[in-house]
C-alpha cells in the first residue's frame, strides 16, 4: 500500500457538493473521471472521450466516448450517463456551476454526445477538465457520492475514517493500464512536524505538499533516501491592493509599489528560491501566458520619483493584512521593509482565515494583503467591479474579455486575452509576485507521481513502487524517480 501524508482532510467525498481542494486531491481523476482531464504538466488529455470536434463558431462540441469503460460497480458508461452528469451541474448547483455556460446536452448515435454552449467559450474544455462540473457519474450511484463515490477511474473508495484517512483500492473494472500499487491511503496530519516525522520514520511514503520551504533541507540532505519534487501550480501569489483605499486609488502610487518590490528576493525567502516571478494574472501553463515579470524592474529610486509625482514626496502610512499562510508570513515582513525604504510605512496585521474571508475578501476592508489566487485562468475576476480589489477599469476588461471569447480562432482569443494582461499590468491593479510551487517528497523507489500542481488532483493513475514509466508519461509530467 502506498501511504500519502497530507494536512487537510476532505469534509465529504463528493466534489459536486463542496469546492474543498482536499476532496479533489483524493477523488478527482483517481476515482471520478472527466471527458478530458489535465495532465500534470497542464495539457489537456483525452480521457472518457477519445476525441472531439467543434462547430458553429466554437459553440458546439461533439465528443466521441471511449469504448469498454465501466464504473467500479460494473455498470457500463453510456452517452446517457454523460448527458445526466452534465445536466446535473445546473440542477444541483455545483460549486463551479457559474462557469458552466451549457445550453443543451444530447446523446447522438455512435457513442457520441453533443454539447451546445450559450456562447463561444475558449475555456470550455479546460473548465470540463479542471472543475467538478466535468465529473461523469453513474446515475444509479449518486446517492452515495458523499461516502462512496462510484467512478470510472483507476481506484475505488475502500473506506474512510473522518479526519484521519481515506483508503482507495485498485478498481478491477478500470479501462486503462492499472496502477503499480494495489491500494493507496491518504492519511491526515494537523501538525506539519508530525507529518515530516511520519515520513522519516517510515509511517508514510509520500508527503503531498510540504508545509513550508524550510522543510526542504530535511529531505534534500538525504538524496539516497528521499526524492523532492518541486513543480509549478496555477497559484498566483500576489500583493493584492485595494484600488479604492486612500493613496492606492492613484495609479502612480500602485506603480511605485511595483518598483519598490524585489520579486526575486521574495521568491528566495518565501519559496526557497524555487519558483517563477510573474507580472500579471497568468502562469506558464495558461495558453495565453505572457511573461511580464520585468515590466516593473526593482528600482526604489523610480518608486520614490513616482510617489513624489503622485503627491506623496514623504510617503504615507498604510496597512498590510496577512492571512495565516506561510508564504504571507514570510513575504510580509520583507515587503514591509522594501516599502519602508521608499517612504511607505506599513503596519502588519495578522488575522485568522475566517476573519480574512469576512473582512478582506467579502468586506473589502483592507489596504493591502498577500494571498495565493489558486484558481486557474481566473482573469475574469478583473472584469468584476465588485471584486475585492475594486478595479476601476473592470467594465472595460469585461468588454475586452467578451470580445476575446467570441474570437473565431484560438490564436485571436489568445492575442486579445493578452491585451487584458497588458492592461491590468500597466494599471498596476495588483503586484503579482510569483507562482506558488507544489513541493512534495517521497521515498526513493516511488515513481509515477505528479511533478506539477496544475490540477487539484494528486493524480495517482501511474503510481508504482519501483520500475520505470514510459517517456511519454514523463513528458506529461509524471515523475520517473
Amino acid at each position: 500500500m502506498l501511504v500519502i501524508g497530507s494536512q487537510v482532510a476532505p469534509p465529504t467525498l463528493d466534489p459536486t457538493a463542496n469546492a474543498a481542494q482536499a476532496i479533489d486531491e483524493v477523488i478527482d481523476y483517481n476515482v471520478l473521471q472527466h471527458l478530458v482531464q489535465l495532465a500534470p504538466n497542464g495539457t489537456l488529455a483525452p480521457t472518457l472521450a477519445t476525441s472531439w470536434t467543434t462547430s458553429n463558431r466554437n459553440t458546439v462540441y461533439t465528443f466521441t466516448l471511449r469504448h469498454g469503460v465501466r464504473f467500479s460497480n460494473g455498470d457500463p458508461l453510456t452517452p446517457a450517463d454523460v448527458v445526466f452528469s452534465m445536466r446535473r451541474v445546473v440542477a444541483k448547483s455545483y460549486p463551479y456551476a457559474s462557469i458552466f455556460d451549457v445550453k443543451s446536452v444530447r446523446a447522438l448515435r455512435g457513442d457520441r454526445v453533443q454539447v451546445t454552449l450559450d456562447q463561444a467559450d475558449w475555456n470550455f474544455l479546460f473548465d470540463l477538465a479542471a472543475y467538478s462540473n466535468g465529473v461523469i457519474l453513474d446515475p444509479k450511484a449518486v446517492s452515495s457520492l458523499a461516502t462512496d463515490p462510484i467512478g470510472t477511474g483507476p481506484y475505488s473508495v475502500e473506506g474512510e475514517t473522518p479526519n484521519y484517512s481515506v483508503t482507495l483500492q485498485t478498481n478491477p473494472s478500470y479501462w486503462g493500464v492499472k496502477p503499480g500499487v494495489s491500494a493507496v491511503e491518504f492519511r491526515y496530519f494537523s501538525d506539519p512536524n508530525a507529518l515530516n516525522a511520519a515520513l522519516e520514520s517510515g509511517g508514510i511514503n509520500v508527503i503531498d505538499n510540504l508545509a513550508t520551504p524550510s522543510d526542504l533541507h530535511t529531505f534534500t540532505s538525504d538524496p539516497a533516501k528521499y526524492v523532492v519534487i518541486s513543480g509549478l501550480t496555477n497559484g498566483k501569489v500576489q500583493l493584492t491592493i485595494n484600488n479604492q483605499s486612500g493613496a492606492f486609488a492613484n495609479k502612480l502610487v500602485r506603480q511605485a509599489v511595483e518598483y519598490a518590490i524585489d520579486k526575486q528576493a521574495i521568491i528566495k525567502v518565501a519559496a526557497a528560491g524555487d519558483s517563477v516571478a510573474i507580472g500579471s494574472d497568468t502562469v506558464p501553463a495558461d495558453p495565453y501566458y505572457l511573461d511580464l515579470a520585468n515590466l516593473y524592474t526593482y528600482d526604489p529610486a523610480r518608486a520614490r520619483q513616482l510617489l513624489a509625482k503622485a503627491g506623496f514626496p514623504h510617503g504615507f502610512s498604510t496597512t498590510l493584512t496577512l492571512p495565516p499562510y506561510y508564504y504571507a508570513a514570510l513575504a510580509g515582513p520583507l515587503i514591509q521593509s522594501e516599502l519602508a525604504a521608499v517612504g511607505i510605512k506599513v503596519t502588519i496585521t495578522n488575522v485568522q482565515w475566517p476573519l480574512w474571508l469576512s473582512q478582506v475578501f467579502e468586506g473589502g476592508n483592507f489596504a493591502m494583503t498577500i494571498i495565493d489566487h489558486a484558481e486557474a485562468r481566473d482573469i475574469g475576476n478583473y472584469a468584476n467591479p465588485a471584486y475585492y480589489w475594486h478595479f476601476a477599469g473592470a467594465k472595460h476588461v469585461a468588454a475586452l474579455l467578451s470580445a476575446a471569447e467570441a474570437a473565431p480562432t484560438q490564436a485571436q482569443w489568445i492575442a486579445e486575452t493578452r491585451q487584458v494582461l497588458r492592461l491590468i499590468a500597466a494599471d498596476a491593479v495588483n503586484v503579482w509576485l510569483y507562482v506558488l510551487p507544489a513541493m512534495s517528497v517521497h521515498d526513493v523507489g516511488v515513481v509515477g507521481l505528479p511533478s506539477y500542481g496544475y490540477s487539484e488532483s494528486f493524480d495517482l493513475s501511474h503510481a508504482s513502487f519501483g520500475g520505470t514509466i514510459p517517456a511519454s508519461l514523463v513528458k506529461l509530467g509524471y515523475s520517473d524517480k
